[in-house]
């Protein structure tokens, strides 16, 4: 796969950041997964956020929580095709909308790293997303929350969940205690 700038094809509107609700539905199972990387590798892994800022809600929460993280951002001129950093293990973020299959395909292609991706979860009907995954099935799995999460406090006309790759062993319903709107909306 040829080197694609993300600055070119980046959309105004992929641009959401991902509220504290979503991020923290990982949080346990990432810290599963760091156990069994620990036993075999002897060191804490390094989770790469390839699309955030030291304001998104993945770097604050992850790095609160004593994850090892390196970050990157556009913003940074640290394109997603362009960049990457010396040394990871697992890649988490909220890739943009318009790049996902861009953006899964270098993540499993080049790079066969574990990832958690968040994605709107009416894209795995869509035939370029489905025939990917299903070229690298059973690898793919989901974590998928049980509510149509809010991003700017408003009820969403969509259900988020995270695509997996190589990160557990099968896909999970995930319990929330609210969809993040109204009196409960943050970000």
């Amino acid at each position: 796969m040829g080197k694609r700038s993300f600055k070119k094809a980046f959309k105004v509107a992929d641009e959401w950041a991902t509220p504290s609700i979503l991020v923290k539905v990982i949080v346990p199972y990432l810290k599963l997964w760091e156990v069994g990387f620990i036993s075999k590798n002897n060191r804490k892994p390094i989770i790469w956020l390839p699309f955030d800022t030291e304001e998104s809600a993945y770097y604050k929460i992850l790095k609160a929580e004593s994850f090892q993280v390196v970050r990157s951002h556009l913003n940074d001129d640290k394109d997603f095709f362009l960049w990457q950093p010396e040394q990871f293990d697992i890649a988490v973020s909220n890739p943009p909308f318009s790049l996902k299959v861009d953006v899964f395909k270098r993540m499993i292609f080049e790079f066969n790293k574990p990832f958690v991706f968040l994605m709107n979860m009416m894209s795995i009907n869509y035939q370029n997303v489905s025939e990917l995954f299903a070229n690298v099935n059973p690898d793919i799995q989901f974590i998928i929350p049980d509510k149509k999460v809010s991003f700017d406090g408003n009820t969403s006309s969509f259900s988020s969940g995270y695509v997996c790759y190589k990160f557990i062993d099968h896909t999970i319903f995930h319990h929330l205690p609210h969809n993040n709107t109204g009196n409960n909306f943050s970000r």
